[in-house]
């Protein structure tokens, strides 16, 4: 029975004229998104490869020097890539490319790709993503209002229930049928993208991160689909069913996210670039601790002289000079440590806020399901940056140690060359493990599984209303 009444509904969708322009616009638009992150994915992941050897070469080969100058070099750590993040750019166009690393500083990364964009930019940019997340519900409203309202209006809703078939199982064929008319159009996609996914370099690292995608969609067009079966079984009439569900989802797809953006900002402020940059050079000045630089030398310089048993640096078998550069990297690095980790809680706080709008918004709980598997979301950029400072700090230890040990401070003339810079190694990110982003996603999948099971008992009660019409 409820096959029967699936190919009824597949069969009506397919002679829509209407659905049927809708669906196959709607998949070009997919397919054109996934060709163009597939195109950008190729420029961008070798355009950033190419200028990682090159600065990784300039550093190797920077001529000998003194290892402080050369710690004042610096070198650039570009960001990674993946397969994923052209079909969900998330907040990447906001959060920079690449971080200058550098003696004394913790830079934050630079070239944001937004500060490039156009106008029209502004308005959202195409992907494969927000295609899904905006107008795949849209289809599949468009596919299911009319399920119950429609037989309604023409009086053989009536009829059926009469014959005696299930409100329940009319419930879950009407579903399958509408399910199958979008999923003619969409799952060819999916598979499309997939294959395009094997074909890139370094695609099969990401074919499970991709798989968790789909089914995140999937699961958020089923939400959509039960809930307009719910409103069409309770309303009087399709336009009546299209209002309300074309409204819930401007609500929840177009006011809820910005309004969560808004509270977020209002509830968890987060200082302006000079007011950050501020704290940060206030607490340089002012040590950490209780204990300024000079303090902290000053003390140092006491048990050296004691352990050297001498009575001047100069006396020292080392350079104090580097002692001097490796306590100063220690300050700064808790000073960094502590202003950059309330940045990033409040930002984390603020991320707890867009979690609890997910409970109004099952788009926000895709959308953040998706960034992170993509790697766009601002847990990756904050990974990104965390992997290239433990970087800095490791080249510039090295140089300090090397400048320590290897000159005095009566013959500190050192020159360091390409053993030295090598010791340093170069710059690779390590892409999370699948099963650690599903964890931190955690909460995102509660929620949609939350909301599709709400969805479903809304259908069944309505369905089950039903009844009434066959007395």
């Amino acid at each position: 029975m409820i096959l029967s009444i699936a190919k009824k509904e597949l069969t009506s969708a397919l002679r829509d004229g209407r659905v049927m322009w809708s669906a196959a616009i709607f998949a070009v638009m997919l397919i054109a998104s996934l060709g163009s992150a597939a195109q950008r994915y190729a420029d961008i992941s070798s355009e950033r490869a190419a200028a990682q050897e090159i600065v990784n070469a300039q550093w190797q080969n920077q001529g000998e020097k003194n290892p402080h100058a050369a710690a004042h070099y610096g070198v650039y750590a570009f960001k990674a890539v993946t397969p994923l993040s052209f079909f969900d750019t998330g907040v990447s166009s906001f959060t920079g490319v690449s971080i200058w690393l550098e003696a004394h500083k913790q830079n934050m990364a630079e070239g944001e790709p937004a500060r490039d964009a156009t106008a029209i930019a502004r308005f959202g940019e195409l992907t494969g993503a927000f295609t899904l997340q905006m107008l795949l519900p849209l289809l599949v409203i468009l596919l299911a209002f009319a399920s119950f309202a429609g037989e309604r209006e023409q009086g053989t809703l009536r009829q059926v229930l009469a014959m005696g078939v299930s409100p329940i199982r009319l419930y879950f064929g009407k579903a399958l049928g509408a399910a199958t008319a979008a999923g003619l159009f969409v799952i060819p996609v999916f598979v499309l993208g997939l294959i395009g996914l094997l074909l890139v370099p370094g695609g099969v690292a990401f074919l499970g991160h991709a798989l968790v995608v789909v089914a995140v969609y999937i699961v958020y067009a089923a939400i959509f689909l039960f809930l307009t079966l719910a409103v069409s079984a309770a309303a009087d009439s399709s336009r009546t069913a299209l209002v309300v569900m074309v409204a819930f989802w401007a609500v929840s797809s177009v006011a809820l996210p910005k309004a969560a953006a808004d509270a977020s900002r209002l509830i968890y402020d987060t200082p302006t670039s000079v007011a950050f940059q501020k704290a940060i050079a206030a607490d340089l000045e002012n040590g950490m601790g209780g204990k300024s630089l000079d303090a902290i030398v000053a003390e140092r310089k006491e048990q050296m002289l004691k352990l050297y048993k001498v009575d001047s640096i100069e006396k020292m078998p080392i350079n104090f000079q580097g002692v001097v550069l490796g306590l100063q990297e220690q300050l700064s690095n808790a000073v960094f440590d502590k202003n950059y980790g309330q940045l990033y809680a409040a930002l984390n706080q603020q991320k707890g806020v867009f979690e609890t709008f997910s409970v109004l918004s099952p788009r926000l709980a895709v959308q953040m399901a998706s960034m992170e598997l993509s790697e766009t979301s601002l847990g990756n950029h904050i990974a990104f940056t965390a992997q290239a400072e433990t970087y800095r700090r490791n080249m510039i230890d090295t140089m300090n140690k090397a400048l320590t040990m290897n000159s005095t401070g009566a013959n500190p003339e050192y020159r360091a060359g390409p053993e030295l810079w090598a010791k340093v190694g170069v710059f690779d990110y390590t892409h999370p493990p699948l099963t650690q982003l599903l964890s931190v996603l955690g909460p995102s999948f509660m929620v949609m599984f939350l909301w599709l099971a709400a969805s479903i008992v809304a259908g069944l009660l309505a369905a089950r209303k039903l009844k009434a019409l066959a007395a």
